[in-house]
């Protein structure tokens, strides 16, 4: 198989294997994807195993009374790879919750346009795209009780998106895992 063969069977490996809550998985053990990502680690800020991308740099953490958001940039500071983790009003379904996180997303940004959605129950989630001000995010939204997580691979608007950047930050997104440490 071609290396951009490998390159997009791995890419939709990775789709498919979206965010699941955890426990699923050892924490302790190295992904299997053959992608330059660090190994696996619990960030208890965000509540989450993350594993970013090698070489990318992580952002200073953000915090409000009701989220905490981590982001990792790319080299070239136009693609990131975040987690946001929030705390909900009510334990509510992941429609409601989308709605509160793009009526947020329009408070911090100026603008939030939500592109496009679906459920996926493989996370369990939703899957969905949306432009902010600066930013257009492709995310998994999921919720657990009072809490709810998303996690995205975001690129710049205005600038080309670079395509192997992007696979990256999917790729970290898709192995990420929410929920407390265990």
């Amino acid at each position: 198989m071609t290396a951009p063969g490998r390159v997009f069977v791995a890419a939709v490996l990775a789709l498919a294997a979206g965010c699941q809550v955890w426990p699923h998985g050892n924490p302790a053990v190295p992904l299997a994807s053959t992608r330059p990502l660090q190994v696996r680690h619990y960030d208890d800020q965000v509540r989450a195993l993350v594993a970013p991308p090698l070489g990318w740099r992580p952002e200073p953490l953000k915090t409000s009374r009701h989220h905490t958001h981590q982001v990792w940039l790319s080299p070239t500071g136009d693609t990131a790879y975040g987690v946001i983790h929030f705390s909900l009003p009510l334990p509510v379904g992941e429609e409601l919750a989308l709605l509160g996180f793009i009526a947020q997303m329009k408070r911090t940004e100026g603008d939030a346009v939500l592109l496009a959605q679906q459920f996926d129950a493989n996370l369990p989630g939703i899957r969905f795209v949306a432009e902010g001000g600066r930013y257009q995010i492709r995310a998994n939204l999921l919720v657990a009780g009072w809490q709810g997580w998303a996690v995205y691979a975001g690129t710049l608007r205005g600038k080309p998106v670079l395509d192997d950047e992007l696979e990256l930050a999917i790729a970290a997104r898709e192995n990420t895992k929410i929920g407390p440490a265990k």
